[in-house]
Parts: structure tokens; sequence; C-alpha cells
């Protein structure tokens, strides 16, 4: 495990710096650039693909009755046990892993799977006219990124799903990237390519992309959903 500072000191230790930064905070000069090409490589590394498992975490909330809309600040980080701060994305369309419902006073042996529309196949069927409401069937995701539920809610219902949190920006000295630990080089090897290509090292950016390369592709095989065979088409 790394911490923010130590990922810094590592990397510039690798790039035979005369002397190693002592905190991430007020740096100047060779040292203010490591601090940002460190931070920069991790949320590049987060930003590579949409579906990091790392980043994919639970969420609960329950609905008001006749409310249909709910934003992300709306939904509880089961994770960090606060609503949601870091923002990536849902997960309703994934039909391998649909969101979940259940009338809370029930409990969770009454819980049952949402349907996913897109949201204008929704709005077609759920904001036109007067509607009632009613047990939700139906889950979608506006423009603004809200769950909204078809039918409206006619009582507490405890949702249940995941959703992509956005990438971790790394800020104090003692910050441990989510990353799993054990891929944390891939950090260093990143931002060290950004070092090489700052001076003009050729064979430092070619060390650092042959050795990061080899370590993206062990947390790709560990990190990314597996293939999935799509169902029959008829």
């Amino acid at each position: 495990m790394s911490t923010f500072l130590e990922l810094c000191q590592d990397t510039e230790e690798d790039c035979d710096y005369s002397s190693l930064l002592t905190s991430t905070i007020g740096q100047t000069g060779m040292h203010k650039k490591m601090v940002r090409w460190v931070k920069d490589a991790y949320i590049e590394i987060q930003n590579k693909y949409p579906r990091w498992r790392w980043l994919q975490v639970p969420f609960t909330f329950d609905t008001v009755a006749s409310d249909d809309s709910y934003a992300y600040t709306d939904v509880t980080d089961v994770n960090a046990a606060t609503a949601i701060a870091r923002f990536g994305c849902w997960l309703a369309e994934d039909p391998y892993d649909r969101y979940r419902i259940y009338l809370t006073s029930s409990g969770v042996s009454g819980q049952g799977y949402l349907s996913y529309l897109p949201w204008d196949q929704f709005r077609s069927l759920y904001k036109i006219g007067t509607q009632n409401t009613g047990f939700p069937a139906h889950i979608t995701v506006d423009p603004l990124n809200n769950l909204v539920l078809g039918p409206s809610p006619n009582a507490i219902y405890t949702i249940t799903g995941e959703f992509m949190r956005s990438a971790q920006v790394l800020a104090a000295d003692a910050t441990v990237p989510e990353l799993p630990t054990h891929f944390h080089a891939l950090i260093r090897y990143r931002a060290t390519e950004k070092y090489g290509f700052h001076e003009s090292a050729s064979e430092v950016v070619i060390s650092a992309q042959r050795e990061g390369n080899r370590v993206m592709r062990q947390l790709e095989q560990n990190q990314l959903p597996r293939f999935r065979k799509a169902g029959p088409l008829a």
C-alpha cells in the first residue's frame, strides 16, 4: 500500500531526483510537477475504462410517496455510509445486475427487480397525461442523471443497486489510492512516463511504458467486467 506522498517520493527516486519531497503540499519547481504528474496519472488510469470494478459501489435509498425522481444526492453510498458525493454514472441498464425494489414496510423478503427503459420510451409511457401511482415496475435515467421510477411510488419502497464512482483525486499526503494495492506501481510508471516526456528522455519513456503496460494488462484482467454471452435473439 502506498500513500500519495510515498508514490511521489518513489517516483522521484526512480527518476533520480537529487532530493525527495517531504510533502505534496506547497511544492515548487520539479517537486510541484511531480505531484501533478502522480495526481494526473492516477486520474487517467481511473478514466481509462467506464467499468473498473473497484469504482463500482452499492447504493440504497427509500422512495417518497408520489415522488418519482431522485438525484444522486438523495441516494446513499453504502460503502461510505453517506449520500453519494463522487458520482460517475448509474448502472441501471445492466441486464445481468438489475436494480432491485421492495416495499420497505414488508422487508427484503418481498424484493423484486426493476426493468430498465430508455428515457425516451419511459417518457412516452409515464410522462404524458395524468399518471396513477403504484408499485414501481420500471426505472430510467433522465438527461440530468436522476433515477426516475414508473409508475410513481404509492408508498415507501427501498431501491438498491450499484453505481460507478467518479475518479478519486489524490489531495493529502496520507491519501491512499482506492486502486487495489498490488497495482499501485502502475501510478508510478505512468508518472515516470510523464517525467520522461518532460525531460525528452526517450529511454525513460520507453522503460516506463513497457513496465506500465505490463501492469495495466494485469489490472485489466483483474478489474474489468468478465465477458458474458448475450442472450438468445428470439
